[in-house]
């Protein structure tokens, strides 16, 4: 179908295309009197062809600019239906000198074939100093941060996980989860692809994605209609490293931290001709330390109804040792000039095996005496391994003739298993022999998605754009409990469940003057089985939905320099598996949690006001106000409880849908150039956070504002000497039911370049004063608990890397290169619309 629908003429292809996708009103402006003009980009000092690069023209009389287009991998360029007249051509990428061509297009000359246009590196040599041109840390197009975190030295031997807590915006927790302006449910992406990190525990793969392989990361709170309606938040898109250079290049990472943590990693990419070959391992080895403290006051009525006040003092210490190996291996062919297909598996293995001693002291108010065996110690093993592989096949085409025109098309699929993982309990009593319980889950996923994305240009800056999605989830989770090692099926658990998504999308895009706008509307089919299969219970539930999320951004350019922009967005958020399976899980025996099949879809309507200012080159300054309303809001819900075992109070936690959240804020993002020597990035963002409805039992109304801040300081000492300093703070938020303590921690790293700038060595120190702690208070019908929690955060690394392979020139990468989705925007927001 797609070979008949790309032989279509023009005007029968984009009939076809708005019938397809929601009959969006566009026209087609015929010019009478155009003209073409065509040419290559090559390096001045060898002739090497300049990929993605970008060609734009200008009237000769006032620069303004007509159209524009991007370089091929060849290096080709081609721009059509120019009307004639007198032009002045501008090549400009990143790490060469802009060079401009004066040309003419007429009727007796209505093509203009510039050949090979040679442009010269900036890389300069004078007594052994190199200087060269270098991408801004961070950058805002209002609808998305990129932020450039290649260079962030803070996140050395470290993971995703630690890059993201440097990113504006995002807070990550002590167990991995991420956050963003509050709220956990983020659709995270990796190459614009969804991964084991997507409905199969996603800290876990974080953990997985060294730093060192990792690019830039882009944030985009207030998604169009491309993007998948799932996630609360927003989207987090991982963008990882790509070598274009050609011959054999590689990177070597060994970095060994305090207290038994080491990781290393090896790269390789081989490019000849038209096939690119790359591969990468990584190996890493933590060992964490931690203690925590919790005390709770319960009220509670006994069996012979009598009111009854316990209170509960526990204290906790654990070692967590995890190992992980990692790999990406894959093929870029490039079937022609204007169509590459590319090849990729990812395997991650991670091994964890965790050690806990948790004392238990219960009292009374007055003299009540307690019952024996109501005080214990609990000693908990827990040895498991996990792993997952994505396999990925991706195509993509463009076309010569039409800049801006993209066929692409990809299809992922990620098997995951948790396998053989076992938690170990053993409870001694003061007066009676020690019990032994064990719990081992093997739990199965396998997830599947095949895309199909197409975008045509309209006229100078209009586009029109759509494409379909097909998701199938499938989970697997099989619960054995086992008394003084014999299993008890009354407590043992098999929960399946299946969930398919059908999507389709259309966008409209173009601008005139200085507006610029975009509208776009995603259609979902949901369609959900889940079947518990145990002893005491055996429950089957189906959900099916269809839905519609639109979406719209208006822009105006006050100035060359400075742009308004209004957004909107709906979107939803899916229970996962966990959060439906109604089985109670006993991994630790007073706080037991248990999921909800009953619950329904978030629906989330956001709203963003942003304006965005440029100084000179490397300053710029953005705010952005916004709202988010969401409906149906999942919050965790704990109710007192008794347990006869330990004769202690006990909480079980479960998910309700509790009526409304309402957040809303603003959000300051900045960077800037204090000296040569000195530069800075920061954010800032203040939001009121409010829960309300309705609960067994109690109403719940919990607000506050909310802070969160970021400031990165980086000092150029020395030609080969950097060091930088940063400090992350967020203020305290709330919950249904309680609220989480503020958190303040700084970081501190420096590299030294040695062996003629290919290696490097590295010195960084996380949580430099130790003050990152997790605390968190908690309340209820019957209830009150404060608990305060520290991990082992202030850890030294020293490392070294070397870069190996061809010349050390600048990185050519496509504007845009997202893997998700191609950036249309322009050089500046004078030249073109919106992404």
């Amino acid at each position: 179908m797609y070979l008949v629908f790309l032989r279509r003429s023009a005007q029968a292809r984009l009939r076809f295309f708005i019938a397809l996708f929601l009959s969006l009103p566009c026209a087609w402006q015929a010019q009478a009197q155009t003209g073409t003009v065509t040419g290559s980009l090559v390096e001045q000092s060898n002739g090497q062809p300049i990929p993605f690069a970008n060609v734009v023209l200008l009237r000769a009389q006032d620069s303004t600019f007509i159209s524009g287009a991007q370089t091929t991998e060849t290096g080709a360029f081609s721009i059509a239906n120019v009307a004639f007249g007198t032009y002045t051509l501008r090549a400009t990428i990143l790490g060469y000198r802009p060079v401009r061509r004066p040309l003419t297009l007429s009727a007796g000359s209505p093509a203009v074939a510039l050949g090979p246009v040679r442009l010269a590196s900036t890389t300069t040599r004078l007594k052994g100093v190199v200087v060269q041109g270098e991408r801004a840390i961070l950058t805002d197009n209002l609808d998305k941060k990129v932020i450039d975190v290649s260079k962030d030295l803070t996140t050395t031997g470290g993971s995703a996980v630690d890059v993201l807590q440097n990113v504006p915006s995002v807070t990550v927790d002590q167990s991995g989860a991420v956050s963003l302006r509050g709220s956990g449910n983020v659709t995270i992406f990796v190459d614009g692809k969804p991964t084991g990190a997507a409905g199969g525990g996603r800290s876990a793969v974080l953990d997985q994605i060294p730093a060192s392989s990792i690019q830039s990361i882009e944030v985009v709170t207030n998604p169009s209609s491309r993007y998948d309606a799932e996630g609360t938040a927003g989207v987090i898109n991982i963008i990882l490293k790509k070598e274009r250079k050609d011959g054999v290049n590689g990177l070597a990472t060994v970095n060994a931290g305090t207290k038994d943590k080491y990781n290393t990693s090896l790269s390789l990419n081989i490019r000849k001709g038209k096939l690119n070959t790359f591969g990468s391992y990584d190996f890493r080895r933590d060992r964490r330390t931690g203690f925590g403290s919790s005390f709770q006051t319960s009220t509670f009525l006994d069996g012979n109804n009598q009111q009854r006040t316990r209170l509960l003092d526990q204290n906790e210490l654990s070692l967590d040792y995890r190992t992980s190996h990692a790999g990406r291996f894959g093929i870029d062919y490039t079937l022609t000039e204007n169509q590459t297909l590319t090849l990729s598996v990812q395997p991650r293995y991670n091994r964890r095996q965790e050690f806990e001693n948790e004392a238990t002291r219960q009292s009374a108010p007055g003299n009540e005496q307690l019952p024996l065996g109501s005080s214990f110690d609990l000693a908990a093993n827990e040895n498991g391994f996990n792993s997952s592989t994505d396999y990925a096949v991706d195509y993509r085409r463009i076309w010569d003739k039409q800049a801006r025109r993209e066929l692409t098309a990809n299809v992922v699929y990620t098997p995951i298993r948790s396998e053989n993982e076992i938690i170990s309990n053993r409870i001694s009593y003061d007066d009676a022999p020690f019990v032994q319980q064990r719990q081992r889950f093997d739990n199965t996923i396998n997830q599947a998605s095949a895309q199909f994305d197409y975008v045509h240009p309209l006229g100078e800056k209009g586009r029109v754009e759509g494409g379909f999605k097909s998701v199938l989830r499938q989970f697997d989770a099989d619960y054995r409990f086992f008394d003084a090692l014999r299993l008890n099926d009354l407590l043992s658990n098999c929960f399946r469940y299946e969930e398919y998504i059908q999507a389709g999308y259309a966008t409209y895009a173009n601008a005139t003057g200085k507006w610029s706008y975009q509208a776009g509307l995603r259609l979902e089919q949901t369609n959900t089985e889940g079947r518990q299969f145990a002893t005491t219970q055996d429950t089957t539930f189906t959900r099916n939905y269809l839905n519609l999320f639109p979406s719209a951004v208006l822009a105006y350019d006050l100035t060359k320099d400075q742009r308004l922009q209004v957004s909107y967005s709906r979107r939803l958020n899916r229970p996962g598996v966990n959060q439906l399976n109604p089985f109670i899980d006993r991994s630790e025996p007073l706080e037991t949690r248990s999921g909800n099949p009953g619950l329904r879809p978030e629906y989330i309507n956001s709203l963003e006001l942003g304006f965005q200012k440029f100084f000179g080159q490397s300053n710029s300054f953005t705010t952005t106000a916004f709202y988010r309303q969401t409906n149906n809001s999942v919050q965790r819900f704990r109710q007192l409880g008794f347990n006869e075992q330990l004769q202690a109070p006990s909480t079980n936690t479960t998910l309700l849908n509790l009526a409304r959240g309402t957040a809303y804020g603003l959000e300051f993002v900045g960077s800037a150039s204090v000296a040569s020597f000195w530069k800075i990035n920061a954010n800032l963002s203040g939001f009121r956070n409010i829960i309300e409805g309705s609960a067994p039992g109690t109403d719940i109304d919990n607000r506050n504002f909310t802070y969160t801040g970021r400031l990165n300081n980086n000092f150029t000492v020395t030609k080969k000497l950097d060091i930088q300093f940063s400090a992350n703070y967020r203020s305290a938020a709330v919950t249904a039911q309680g609220r989480r303590g503020e958190f303040f921690f700084t970081e501190f790293a420096a590299k030294q370049n040695v062996l003629k700038d290919r290696g490097s060595i590295t010195l960084r120190v996380s949580d430099v004063f130790n003050t990152l702690r997790f605390n968190f208070d908690s309340f209820g019908p019957g209830f009150k608990s404060v608990s305060r929690n520290k991990r082992e955060t202030r850890v030294a690394f020293l490392g070294f890397t070397y870069r190996f392979g061809g010349a050390q020139q600048p990185e050519r990468r496509r504007r845009g290169e997202r893997g998700d989705q191609p950036q249309q925007g322009p050089e500046d927001p004078s030249e073109g619309g919106i992404d």
